[in-house]
């Protein structure tokens, strides 16, 4: 059964999910339960990534219903050749059709150059790499960090101790991780250097206040973000100011949900969850098309709490749903 919406009745892109090559074979059930034109499919979650032109051949007859950013492996920078490596391969990606470039949060947190020293998103060597983006139109969905929560002490008062439980590597509150503020300042960097690159802050901003969500929005019109995996912060409380910041920078905000059909991880697991895919979308249509208070959020892990939706208006909703993904990754979807 399709999804049904409150009150939209346009077409939507799903601008973030992950499938691998065990799960391909479900985009176009997926698409058809969410009533999806089209999906965007960030990254089958292996790293080191398949090489570009492999990856082309393992997915190019998925298109238009999915299509493909490229993921780059930074895992040689600082070694010879890496920054022609790293151009070369994300303009064979451009060549085999990919719509935009993946960055994980591995960057700025685990991730080691030649040399073993951490490597920050705002690392020079890297200047490659987004101004080749902002040449070739690509841009650049980056995941920083991750939720405050993963960062703070492991005790009961942490609001996501349940889903911390589950997936222990998740926590970065010890080990010698970088602090997210940090993650965060080295991300505005990259942004206000490359200001011919367009840049995603995947998961609403890459986990920052709403205050720092705003303050980048107005001062790089090159910044976008994407609502991936978060509306249960979005919607948690008054929802006065994300509301706010939605409808004030209507051209910049993108719907993705970051679902995750892949060997390692499922999200929402269906399996687990009493619901259904089709209720999965329909979670977020809530969310985003009614004022409703006391809504289950699409991810269940995330936290008990309930959302309240934010009652975006029509053309509001068109922009989010659709054409801000169509401008910004440059699709001439659907037709």
């Amino acid at each position: 059964m399709i999804s049904e919406h409150p009150r939209y009745r346009g077409e939507v892109i799903d601008a973030h999910c992950h499938y691998d090559d065990s799960t391909r074979d479900r985009v176009h059930h997926v698409n058809r339960v969410g009533g999806l034109a089209a999906a965007i499919h960030l990254w089958d979650c292996r790293y080191p990534p398949t090489r570009p032109e492999v990856e082309a051949s393992e997915w190019r007859h998925l298109e238009p219903a999915l299509l493909r950013c490229h993921v780059p492996d930074l895992s040689a920078v600082g070694a010879p050749g890496f920054e022609r490596a790293l151009e070369r391969d994300l303009r064979i990606a451009a060549e085999h059709g990919a719509v935009g470039v993946k960055v994980w949060k591995n960057l700025g947190l685990w991730l080691r150059d030649a040399t073993g020293r951490r490597l920050a998103a705002s690392d020079p060597r890297l200047d490659v790499l987004w101004a080749s983006a902002g040449e070739l139109g690509l841009p650049v969905a980056i995941h920083t960090g991750d939720p405050p929560a993963f960062f703070a002490p492991l005790t009961d008062a942490n609001p996501r101790i349940e889903e911390l439980r589950k997936h222990p590597d998740w926590w970065y509150g010890g080990g010698g991780f970088p602090s997210l503020g940090r993650l965060h300042e080295e991300l505005e960097l990259v942004v206000a250097r490359h200001p011919a690159t367009r840049f995603i802050g995947l998961h609403f901003g890459s986990f920052m206040s709403w205050a720092d969500v705003r303050r980048m929005l107005a001062a790089y019109p090159n910044y976008h973000v994407d609502t991936a995996a978060a509306i249960a912060d979005m919607g948690a409380g008054d929802v006065g100011d994300v509301r706010d910041i939605v409808v004030t920078y209507r051209d910049r905000i993108i719907f993705g949900t970051d679902l995750l059909r892949t060997r390692a991880i499922e999200m929402p697991d269906l399996g687990r969850a009493r619901w259904s895919l089709r209720e999965y979308f329909e979670r977020h249509w809530q969310f985003f098309e009614t004022s409703e208070p006391g809504l289950e959020h699409p991810m269940p892990d995330q936290g008990a709490w309930t959302v309240t939706g934010l009652d975006l208006p029509d053309d509001v909703l068109e922009r989010l749903y659709l054409e801000n993904a169509r401008a910004v990754f440059r699709l001439a979807l659907p037709g």
